[in-house]
């Protein structure tokens, strides 16, 4: 166990906390540190801008957080043997098993925690209508773009189909199972899960540049989006998964620390159940950041130490704030909780002139895509020009080119303007994804992200 001195208080780290607040323009930062029966949690600004201060124990929506939370929660059932982690997904779900273009496997849920189910990225919100729907949403977008277990690619999906899976397992909706395993064993009052669950005390989320509310945000993937918590229950939360904690047995702590893929390296980041697991100045480090509608969340655990911290903050594009707010609250204790910025290893550029297509919803699409060998790109999509492209690095691709082009479905046309290529590079064709995306927060609200099947031939 740590030097408990070696803890601040958060009175030591006011004054940085609101001077990240101030050059961020942060509505309001909650932040909590945890060590054995200590919990220190406080609020700086204002969880609703009409005038109610946020505090330690002001619920927030987590974002990506919940991705260990229902991690936490699936291990913990397995433990009791009422679902099995290796089991195929479309073992309860069938509908997984219809034809879609891409790739062929039948993923795991353990592939699916990990992130190596092969489904491709995706996000979707919906603010005054109603999302599309898992089943929905899968049958739409949930390609396989990898084979199962052999890449890594984080995927939203693959948590969403978690949660039909879980109640087709256990016969109980996914709210009263964190309810009746995790958040009523553990203490955890603030923790809540689904749309609004945070209730009339909860953080209000505000846009980045106009601090403008969102309306209640609902999506097709609750499960790696839509938990809730305060800052002081996220960091008891995170101690659950500290060396002597008696929440989890030994062989489910080695578990959750366990990556999808390759073998745990002191010097690399990896994913394990939930969680990436990285070692910084020689210290493991267990730790997930979330940013979406008007929120932002970090989490860093120091299992060896003993140790969990939390941030939390109501407005969009701020995990890199709530990231911060962790590290200032663990530097007598570790460096970062962040990955390290390494280049990625030079891989092979689509020279030339390619030709194929984009399978959609709606039918393929005509794609034309050429590279120079100074680095210019363009796309065309179904005959209508040549767009610049830029060329920009994905982590689970060789290439990726983003341009200013749309893709003409009634999906991409709603909230994702723009154009995403992230592709393998092969002698003579192309293969990966084609992602209508929207970055940032145009109009005052995140947009969607909808992976498609791509492949394409070079023609000259």
């Amino acid at each position: 166990m740590t030097d408990s001195t070696l803890i601040p208080s958060l009175d030591q780290v006011a004054d940085r906390i609101e001077d990240l607040m101030a050059q961020h323009r942060l509505p309001s930062v909650s932040l909590a540190i945890a060590q054995g029966d200590r919990v220190e949690a406080r609020g700086f600004g204002l969880a609703d801008l009409n005038g109610r201060p946020a505090t330690g124990d002001t619920p927030y929506l987590l974002a990506s957080v919940t991705k260990p939370v229902v991690a936490t929660l699936c291990v913990m059932l397995a433990e009791r043997g009422l679902i099995d982690l290796d089991e195929p997904l479309a073992d309860r779900l069938p509908w997984l098993d219809r034809p879609r273009p891409g790739r062929r496997g039948r993923p795991t849920a353990r592939q699916a925690l990990t992130h190596t189910a092969g489904f491709g990225r995706y996000w979707d919100f919906a603010y005054d209508e109603a999302p599309l729907g898992i089943e929905r949403a899968v049958d739409r977008y949930g390609v396989l773009i990898h084979e199962p277990g052999t890449r890594f690619e984080y995927a939203n999906l693959g948590y969403g189909v978690l949660e039909p899976w879980l109640v087709a397992a256990t016969g109980h909706p996914l709210g009263e199972l964190l309810d009746r395993y995790l958040f009523g064993p553990l203490g955890l009052s603030s923790g809540a899960y689904g749309a609004g669950a945070g209730g009339a005390d909860a953080a209000v989320p505000y846009t980045a540049e106009r601090h403008v509310p969102y309306p209640t945000i609902t999506t097709s993937h609750p499960a790696a989006s839509m938990a809730w918590m305060s800052a002081a229950d996220l960091a008891r939360f995170g101690l659950t998964h500290t060396y002597g904690s008696a929440v989890l047995a030994p062989g489910s702590a080695a578990a959750v620390r366990t990556p999808g893929l390759g073998e745990p390296q002191p010097s690399t980041e990896r994913y394990g159940l939930g969680w990436n697991v990285r070692y910084s100045g020689g210290v493991e480090v267990l730790a997930h950041a979330g940013d979406m509608c008007g929120v932002g969340a970090s989490l860093a655990v120091l299992p060896e130490l003993g140790v969990s911290a939390a941030a939390v903050v109501n407005r969009t594009g701020s995990f890199a704030q709530t990231r911060t707010a962790c590290e200032i609250l663990l530097e007598n204790l570790v460096s970062r909780i962040g990955p390290e910025d390494a280049p990625k290893p030079a891989a092979p550029m689509p020279i030339g002139e390619w030709s194929g297509r984009v399978e959609t919803p709606t039918g393929a699409i005509p794609l034309l895509m050429g590279m120079s060998g100074d680095g210019t790109a363009w796309i065309e999509v179904a005959g209508n020009g040549r767009t610049p492209a830029r060329v920009e690095e994905d982590e689970s691709y060789d290439v990726m080119l983003a341009a200013e082009v749309q893709l003409p479905t009634p999906d991409a046309l709603l909230a994702s303007p723009w154009l995403e290529l992230a592709l393998d590079v092969g002698e003579d064709r192309l293969v990966g994804s084609a992602r209508a995306v929207k970055h940032g927060e145009s109009g005052d609200r995140v947009g969607n992200c909808l992976t498609h099947w791509c492949e394409l031939e070079r023609v000259r």
